[in-house]
C-alpha cells in the first residue's frame, strides 16, 4: 500500500468525514521521508551532513555579518537556518495551547506561509474537479480562484446576510447544504471580508445546528483571519470551529485557518496556521498530508518570523497590547459609522473585522476610479455592486473626507 493510501485508510477508521471528503490529490499525498525528515532525525548527531545549509559544523548558523547585525536579540540559529517542516514544534504547540481551552477537538497546527497558503492547502486536500464548494456571498475573491480556477471545484454561492438586514441568512445556508449531491466543502468567514460582519450569538449557534443537519459528509473551513475582532456587544467572538469540531466525525470535519497576520498585527510575517478538528491518528494523518503538500510547494515557512511570534506569545503583556490595538480599530469603526450616517451614505450591516461595504450606483469600478481622481482609494466589489472600505487603515480624522467623497456615488433605497 502506498503511504498516502495508508494515511487515507487511517482516516477511514478514525474520521470517516475526513476520508469521505478528500480530493483525489488529498487521498494520494503524504509527507515524504526525504532530506528534511532525515535531517530532523540526525539533528543530534555530532557529525551531521544531511541538509544543504552552511553551519558552523556544530548545528549553529554562519550568517553574513551584514545580516547578523540586523538580527537584534534573537539567536542567529533561530533566524538563519531552515525551520522544521510544518513549522517549529514549540510554536505549533504554543498556538495549539491558545486554542484548546476554547473546546472541541484540536490537532497540532501546521505552520503555513500566510493564511492564503493554509486555505490553498485546504483546497488541494478537499476540493478536486467537480467537488461542490459552498462559498459565502459576498466573499474574498481569492476563494473562487483557489477552489474553482486552481482546483476545478464546482463553486456554489450562499448569501451571508438576509435582505432585510436581520442577521445571517440561515435559511439560505440550510438550502445550500441540503442541495449538495454528496460530500462537499463549506467555507465560513466570521468576522468576514469584505462585509465586515460577525454573527450574533444566537445566529452563530444556529449555524452549527444547520451544519449538523447537513445530509452528506462535509468539510467546514473556518477562515478566522479576523478572529476576536468584533466591535459590538452580543456578537460571537470565538471561532465556530470549536463547536463544529465537536460534531460527529462521521459527518463533519472542521478546519481552522488563522494566523499572526491580523491576530498579532504582524502583516509582513506571512505566518499562518492550519488546524484540524480532530485528534489522535486522524489528526496525525491530516497533518502528514498537509505537510506533504507544503513540501511540494513552499517547503517550510520562514524561520525569523516564527522565532519572533513564539517570543511574543510568551510575553505576559501581549494580551494587553492586542487589546490596545483592537481598541484603535474599534474607534475607527465608530468614527466611520458616524461619518457615513452624517452624510446619508447607506452601507451593508457591519460590526467587525476591518471592512464596510457601501452599495453604489452603476459599475463600482467607475465609482472607484472617480474616487481615485479625488485622492481616495477604495476597492470595487463587483458582484455586490459595492465599494469596500478598509477603515482599519485610516485615522479617524480621515473618515469625514471619505464619507463626503462616497456620498455622490452611494445607492440609496
Amino acid at each position: 500500500m502506498e503511504p498516502g493510501e495508508a494515511l487515507t485508510e487511517a482516516l477511514r477508521a478514525h474520521h470517516p468525514a475526513a476520508a469521505a471528503t478528500l480530493s483525489p490529490l488529498g487521498q494520494r499525498v503524504w509527507f515524504p521521508r526525504g532530506v528534511p525528515a532525515q535531517a530532523a532525525e540526525a539533528a543530534g548527531c555530532a557529525v551531521n551532513a544531511t541538509i544543504g545549509q552552511i553551519t558552523d559544523g556544530r548545528g549553529g548558523a554562519l550568517p553574513l555579518p551584514q545580516l547578523e547585525a540586523l538580527a537584534g536579540p534573537l539567536p542567529a540559529k533561530e533566524l538563519f537556518l531552515y525551520a522544521a517542516q510544518g513549522g517549529r514544534p514549540d510554536l505549533r504547540d504554543a498556538w495549539a495551547d491558545r486554542l484548546r481551552p476554547l473546546g472541541g477537538r484540536v490537532s497540532r497546527p501546521v505552520v503555513t506561509c500566510g493564511l492564503t497558503h493554509a486555505l490553498s492547502l485546504c483546497a488541494e486536500l478537499f476540493a478536486g474537479p467537480g467537488t461542490p464548494v459552498l462559498l459565502p456571498y459576498p466573499a474574498w475573491g481569492n476563494y473562487a480562484f483557489m477552489f474553482g480556477v486552481r482546483q476545478g471545484a464546482q463553486v456554489r454561492r450562499y448569501p451571508v446576510l438576509r435582505e432585510d438586514g436581520g442577521g445571517l441568512d440561515l435559511a439560505a445556508l440550510d438550502a445550500a447544504l441540503q442541495a449538495l449531491p454528496g460530500p462537499g466543502v463549506l467555507v465560513l468567514n466570521h468576522p468576514s471580508n469584505p462585509i465586515g460582519y460577525a454573527p450574533a450569538l444566537g445566529d452563530a449557534a444556529a449555524v452549527v445546528e444547520v451544519i449538523r443537519r447537513a445530509p452528506h459528509p462535509l468539510v467546514v473551513i473556518c477562515d478566522d483571519a479576523y478572529a476576536g475582532m468584533v466591535w459590538e456587544p452580543g456578537l460571537q467572538v470565538d471561532s465556530l470551529f470549536h463547536a463544529l469540531s465537536a460534531l460527529d466525525p462521521a459527518r463533519v470535519l472542521a478546519v481552522k485557518v488563522d494566523g499572526a497576520t491580523k491576530e498579532l498585527f504582524f502583516f509582513g510575517a506571512r505566518i499562518g496556521f492550519l488546524t484540524f478538528g480532530c485528534e489522535g491518528p486522524a489528526a496525525r494523518a491530516l497533518e502528514d498530508k498537509a505537510m506533504g503538500l507544503a513540501r511540494a510547494s513552499v517547503s517550510c515557512a520562514p524561520s525569523a518570523p516564527q522565532a519572533m511570534i513564539l517570543r511574543a506569545l510568551a510575553d505576559p503583556g501581549l494580551a494587553a497590547e492586542q487589546a490596545r490595538l483592537r481598541g484603535v480599530i474599534a474607534g475607527r469603526y465608530r468614527a466611520l459609522k458616524a461619518a457615513l450616517a452624517a452624510h446619508g451614505v447607506p452601507f451593508w450591516p457591519f460590526n467587525a473585522a476591518f471592512f464596510a461595504l457601501v452599495p453604489v450606483v452603476g459599475d463600482p469600478q467607475v465609482a472607484r476610479r472617480a474616487l481615485l481622481a479625488e485622492g481616495v482609494g477604495v476597492v470595487a466589489v463587483e458582484p455586490a455592486d459595492a465599494l469596500r472600505i478598509s477603515y482599519a487603515s485610516l485615522v479617524e480624522a480621515d473618515m469625514e473626507r471619505l464619507a463626503a467623497a462616497l456620498a455622490p456615488h452611494a445607492r440609496r433605497g
